[in-house]
This record gives structure tokens, sequence and C-alpha cells, in this order.
């Protein structure tokens, strides 16, 4: 990963120039993975983000605002309790490397000075924050605890002595010398790969510098160290030095590197020769570079974590109601078979005076003059006309429960349209506050349960999707249910027309027509848009209804984002907005 101890160590320098003897005014924690403090130092404000999700773990300053929960989680009060009012004294990195450890100096109950630490490790999915007693290091909590069922060689929690993570031994690469480093080639396995030989042997290097180095020495990375040369080796050692010269000298430039076609291919905290034909974006400072690397992949982890458990509760209900309405279709089609049994009751009472043949009677059949006769299966438990009851039971009870059942069967397909339009909504989100829409809506109409500490949401007021048509008209896109709304009966006139994509789930589109007359481009625009926010949007052609929203109604007790209409018009777009203008 780029984030590896040498970017780490530059984060380290960085956040010792700008914070030490700075105070922590705040601390918040937006996310579970996620602590923000604020600190004041050098009549500066900072903010310093530490987050553990095990995709991007880091440590960093940060000008991008978090949204806060609206009641902080333990660990967070925690904090606040012992660290707010404090002075950062010291920032370290351990052993070279992903381990930071922040000392404050603070006061306890007893208003005596005292040291805390945070110990900050980024190791992947066990990343984790660590508050302890900087003199007895003893833990005091951390975000993850780690017990004995999850890790039987190092416990976090409470009460514990802190300890370092089992690391493999390596050696510290910025104490290395010459003579070290050449033995360490010496000592090394013949066939292994001078690529991984810099990054298994020393701490805080990682392959991507490993490949850097190589490329420096201008050998081939996957040769092996027993096919080394002396002179190879010295050249492997000088190019090996020229990245700890820079590293010792503080000799940073903060650069994201991408291909042609713009895609990020990566970052680090030097000029990376290896990459000279990327395209590169130089940053002031490593807050600049990963605020702007990291801002949509934020968003889009964070999402992605709430969408998993979302997307699995809506599918597992929409198999459900699959299911029992296939169930519902087959117990109809017996019910549909029920009129063999009122035909066997009226047989049976017009030939009362028959003898029945021990569990059945042959009698005429007046309903089918090419079925002269017909056989009817009798309980022998009882008479004729007692059978004939039974008959006719069995056809009412058919009867009522075919009513029921349609009834049932059209309110499943309701929900199932309802729940298919959910997941394209969930999957269509771009933000949280997109998602925290989605979750408002199934708490309201009950399909998920509302958090004890989850307060009831406030007047909605989303930030609606806008474009500008040709003619210089709003035209608005609904990203869920509730926006859907909002749009078609809140903001919407009976002079506006709406759009939606033809018997698919999609976005309610409006263009407001303020009482005057659209274009034939502004109607294709508006559909285009519609066809592009619908599950068609990766088709060649969507056909899309519209019509004005006056005609467009909605039933009573239906569940939102639903609406019916008899009078529209329809066109066959492209699912494609390319050269609409998007409102800012």
């Amino acid at each position: 990963m780029s984030f590896d101890g040498v970017f780490l160590n530059s984060i380290k320098d960085d956040l010792q120039d700008k914070l030490i003897n700075g105070r922590v005014d705040k601390i918040h924690q937006p996310d579970k993975n996620e602590i923000i403090i604020s600190i004041r130092s050098g009549g500066e404000n900072y903010k310093l983000i530490i987050t553990t999700m095990s995709s991007n773990p880091r440590i960093h300053l940060t000008n991008i605002p978090r949204k806060n929960p609206d009641v902080p989680p333990m660990f967070c009060m925690l904090l606040r309790k012992h660290l707010i009012g404090s002075y950062i004294r010291d920032i370290k990195q351990i052993n070279f490397d992903r381990i930071i450890e922040i000392t404050f100096e603070c006061k306890d109950e007893l208003q005596t000075t005292v040291n805390r630490s945070l110990i900050i490790e980024i190791m992947g999915k066990h990343s984790n924050i660590i508050f302890i007693d900087s003199n007895t290091r003893k833990i005091y909590d951390s975000l993850k605890r780690v017990a004995e069922n999850i890790s039987s060689i190092r416990q976090v929690y409470p009460g514990l002595t802190y300890i370092l993570p089992p690391l493999p031994e390596k050696i510290n690469p910025i104490k290395v010398t010459k003579e070290e480093f050449l033995e360490a080639l010496e000592k090394t396995n013949d066939g292994i790969k001078i690529y991984d030989f810099i990054y298994k042997t020393f701490t805080g290097m990682s392959p991507f510098i490993s490949k850097e180095i190589c490329f420096l020495s201008n050998l081939y990375e996957g040769n092996n160290i027993g096919e080394l040369k002396n002179y190879e080796k010295e050249k492997f050692y000088d190019s090996f030095n020229i990245i700890i010269n820079k590293i010792k000298n503080k000799n940073y430039s903060y650069n994201i590197y991408s291909n042609d076609d713009l895609k990020v291919y990566d970052y680090y905290c030097f000029d990376i020769e290896c990459l000279k034909l990327h395209k590169s974006k130089c940053f002031n400072d490593p807050r600049d570079l990963l605020d702007f690397f990291y801002f949509d992949v934020d968003a889009k982890n964070k999402i992605n974590q709430k969408v998993s458990s979302l997307l699995k509760t809506i599918t597992t209900k929409l198999e459900r109601d699959r299911k029992k309405i296939e169930k519902q279709r087959n117990e109809l089609l017996n019910a549909e078979d029920r009129e063999k049994y009122r035909i066997y009751g009226e047989l049976i009472i017009s030939n009362l005076h028959e003898t029945p043949n021990m569990n059945k009677i042959t009698v005429l059949n007046y309903y089918d003059p090419e079925q002269k006769t017909i056989t009817i299966p009798l309980d022998p438990k009882l008479n004729l006309k007692q059978n004939s009851q039974k008959y006719f039971k069995r056809y009412t009870k058919l009867k009522n429960a075919e009513e029921e059942l349609i009834d049932l069967i059209n309110s499943g397909n309701e929900e199932v349209k309802y729940l298919e339009n959910i997941l394209f909504s969930i999957e269509e989100c771009k933000t949280i506050e997109d998602l925290d829409d989605i979750y408002i809506e199934l708490i309201n109409e009950g399909f998920i349960k509302r958090k004890r500490t989850q307060k009831k949401s406030k007047e909605y007021k989303p930030k609606i999707l806008t474009y500008i048509s040709s003619g210089g008209r709003e035209i608005l896109v609904g990203k869920n249910n509730l926006q859907n709304e909002m749009i078609t009966f809140k903001i919407g006139k009976k002079e506006d027309f709406w759009f939606h994509a033809k018997n698919i789930p999609g976005s309610h589109v409006l263009i407001k027509t303020n009482g005057d007359e659209l274009t034939d481009e502004e109607y294709v625009e508006a559909a285009k848009i519609a066809a592009y926010y619908s599950k068609g949007k990766n088709s060649s052609s969507v056909e899309v209804d519209y019509t004005k929203k006056s005609n467009i109604k909605k039933p009573p007790n239906s569940k939102p984002g639903f609406v019916i209409y008899d009078t529209n018009f329809s066109m066959l777009v492209e699912p494609d907005i390319t050269g609409i203008q998007l409102k800012n």
C-alpha cells in the first residue's frame, strides 16, 4: 500500500511541525471507525482525522467536514473526558512502522498533571486506536476491543498492559549502515527477488517504494539476490540510500499519479521516477493530497458499509414476498377448480334416491352432455346429503379464498414493485444523505426498526438534483421515493410536465413550465434524464411516459413513490444526459 511507514513518517513530521504544544478543543466520532480531534496550535485551528477503516486506515490533518451522530459513542465520550483541554507534547513513530503514538499532557480528577497517549495502529483490518496511560502503559479503552476469542496472541481491552502487535523481525531502514545492508543481502536466500528483499527486510518499506528503488538502481526487479554482482549490490544500496536520505532530510513532495484516462494510479510522498510517464498532480502537504485522494473513496466505503446490511434486509424480504406470491398463485389455481365441487354437490342432491357403491356414486352428468355419467368420490362415514353439503362447503370456501388470494397477490405485487424500486434507489446512492433518506422511508414504512439512540427525523428538506433545460427551465430529479413524492406532489404545479421510465424502477422527473409551452427539445431532454435515472440506464433506448402533473394521482394508503395516471404520451429515447446543464 502507498500508506506505508515512509509515508507515515512524512505525516509524523507534518504533525510535529503543526501540533506540538497545541491544545485539544473538541473530539468527535462521526463514524464507528473514525475519530476527529480539533486542535488549536500556533494561532491556527486543525482537524486531525484518525480512521481505522480496513480498506484505507490512516492518520492526517483534514479540511473536509464530517457529519457527527446525535449521540456520541462511548469511546468518544471517554476521550472527551480525559483529553479536552489537554496539550500535545509528543508525536512519534514506533520502530518506523505504521504505528504512531501521540502523548497528551492533561489533568486527572485531582487536577494532577498526567500523561495519556493515543496509539494509532495502521494495519489494514487490524487497525485500531488505543488509549493508554503513557507511563504505566495500562489500557483505558480502544476503538476496537480484542478479546481471547478474537485473538489468542494479543488482547486489547481495558485493564491490560499495552504491548506492540506481533510483527516480523525487520531492520529499521533509517538506522541501517551500508555494511549492515550488504550483510543482509548476503544472508538472504539466493532465490529471493530483489524487489521482495526491500519490503521483507526493512520496516516501513512497502512494495511500492521497493519497486522505485529497483528502478533507480537500473536493476530488473525480478532478479534473484544470488544473481547480483558486487557492483550491482553497490548500485542497489546507493538507490536505497537515496530514499533514506530523502526521509532523513524531510525532502518530501506529495503527488498523485494517474494514467492517460485520468484514473488514479497511486500516490506517494516523493517524486516517483518509475511513474514519470504517468500524469501527476502535486500537493503542498499530505493533508491536501489525502483529502483529495480519499474524498470519494471514503464516501463510497461508508455507503457500501451501510448498503450491505440494508441490501441484505431488502433482498431477503423481496425473496420471501416472491415465494409467497408464487404459493398464493398455486392456491388460486386450485380455487379456480372449485366449480367441480359445486357440480358434485348438485348431482348428489339430484340423486339422493340412488344407492352409493362403497365410497363412490355414479350418476348421469346433466352439466356435460358429452360425458353421460360421472363418478363422484364419497366419504363412507357420511350419507349422500351430508356428502353434498361437504362439497358445497368446499366450493364456498374456495370461492371466498379466490377473492382473498387475488387481493393478497395484488398487494404482494405492489410490495415487490416497491422493494424493487427501493433496491434501485440504494444502487443509485451517491452520498450518505441519499442513503439516510431511504432509511427514514423504510423506518416509516415499518421495514426496519428505529434504533433507540436514533432521533425522529426533523422536517424533510432534501437537496433536489436539478438540471437546466435548453430553454432555461429547471428539471427536477427525485433520487429516492421521498424525493419523488416531494417533487411530484409538493413542488410540482398542475401545468408542469412529469416524466418516468415506463414499467421499470426509476426517478420521477419534473420540468417546470411556469405556465409556458415547452419546446420539442425540452421534452426530449427531460425524457433522456428520466431514462438515465432509471433501471434502463445501460440500455440503448428506454421508453418514457410523460404527462401533465395534473394527471398524476396517488392512490389512498399507497406506498411512497407510487402513482397512477391514465392520460399520457410516450417516447423512445437514449438514456444520455451529455450536454444537459447541471444546476450548481
